[in-house]
């Protein structure tokens, strides 16, 4: 058992605290509260959830080194193995286990080590959301709402409070927005852009390899992940049906572009969006969807793969994209909305509708945005881009 947290020092060679302390930026981690309890930290990969554990790690080693526990668990084969550990480790009050989604069945070991009463706080990491998710949920009532955590990119917003505090300052807004759209929200996409906003090409690279490693684990091949992520840059934001995308590459089972899509949903890359029911507000999961990345790095990752020229007029469907992704962090069931009269590219059925215009005066609005009947209307261009005034109530 190698206790590297034990030995005095031991923070000034570890690779992710050192990458963390020489970023041009120091980001925001989530809080966490030294309570005792099960607590969960969930996202995709490379946003910063190994490095938060093990700064957690270094604050609690640096007074109680022997009273802490620490263990990645990409190595451990299976629950029985995971047990097993716990039950070793069970008299150290914090054990942190980095990215126990790599263990199958993981919840039943973690299940068994809680409700023996014999652990004081034990914090998971994870990047497969529908495995956390289904683990959840074999041990209800064991994490409370306050102990579930997440870490994503960063949103247009903390972009520009992480840019600013690298002394990267942009002339204007919408400067800012798109080297946004260029870069993303990765923070080792945004470091390596450095001022000048640069393609972070070795971020697309370590990410599209992550990705790889994650399909081919589940038996899926990596050749049909290209071209799922091709066309889903082809056709973002435009209603679509899995047939239609099947058609569109040579995996041609809808059934099987499903499974990509699924799983990409699980690895926080990929989210849908159904029409709505103006009538009912209801989901309608029959009809045709949309399909928007998380995040613009995932975006030129796919393109760059793929082997695409880069699109005369991208900044359209990125700007979509990333206002799906704000509406999607901060609304549950909001959805599309589709009639004879035109499509509206958010709506929430007595809240709210909006729509993306991509320029700088807003022209050609659709008969089914002008005629929708909600509070409150929005139209977001260059000039108020995320404009949040009158949003909520």
């Amino acid at each position: 058992m190698d206790n590297f947290w034990e030995i005095e020092g031991w923070e000034r060679s570890d690779a992710h605290l050192v990458k963390l302390k020489e970023m041009p930026f120091q980001r925001a981690f989530p809080t966490f509260s030294w309570k005792k309890g099960l607590y969960v930290l969930r996202g995709p990969r490379q946003v910063g959830k190994t490095s938060w554990l093990k700064s957690l790690l270094f604050e609690h080693s640096k007074t109680h080194a022997k009273d802490c526990y620490y263990l990645s668990c990409e190595n451990v084969r299976d629950h029985l193995d995971l047990a097993q550990i716990l039950s070793d480790v069970q008299k150290k009050k914090w054990i942190f286990l980095d990215e126990i989604t790599f263990v199958s069945e993981w919840a039943r070991a973690v299940k068994h080590a809680w409700d023996s009463g014999k652990l004081h706080g034990l914090v998971l990491t994870g990047s497969n959301a529908h495995d956390l998710r289904r683990g959840g949920e074999r041990m209800p009532g064991r994490i409370s709402k306050a102990n579930e955590l997440t870490l994503l990119p960063m949103g247009l917003d903390e972009f520009t409070q992480m840019r600013e505090q690298a002394g990267w300052i942009e002339n204007s807004p919408l400067e800012t927005l798109k080297k946004y759209f260029k870069i993303g929200g990765f923070p080792l996409a945004v470091a390596e852009s450095g001022k000048e906003g640069l393609p972070p090409t070795e971020a697309w690279n370590t990410y599209r390899n992550w990705l790889i490693g994650d399909f081919t684990k589940l038996g899926k091949q990596e050749s049909y992940l290209r071209e799922v992520l091709l066309q889903l840059c082809k056709t973002m934001g435009t209603p679509l049906s899995l047939q239609k995308l099947a058609t569109r590459t040579q995996i041609a089972s809808h059934h099987t572009v499903l499974s990509y899509l699924q799983t990409l949903e699980d690895c926080y890359a990929l989210r849908t969006l159904y029409a709505l029911d103006s009538n009912t507000g209801a989901l309608r999961f029959k009809k045709e969807k949309k399909f928007y990345f998380t995040d613009p790095l995932l975006y030129w990752m796919a393109l760059d793969w793929g082997a695409e020229i880069q699109p005369h007029e991208y900044e359209p469907a990125l700007a979509e994209m990333v206002a799906h992704e704000f509406l999607a962090r901060n609304y549950n069931r909001f959805g599309y909305y589709q009639s004879n009269k035109g499509e509206v590219d958010f709506y929430l059925k007595d809240r709210w509708a909006i729509e993306v215009k991509w320029s700088a005066v807003v022209t050609n609005l659709s008969e089914a945005y002008k005629n929708i009947q909600v509070p409150r209307k929005w139209v977001w261009n260059q000039t108020n881009f995320l404009n949040r005034d009158n949003l909520k109530e």
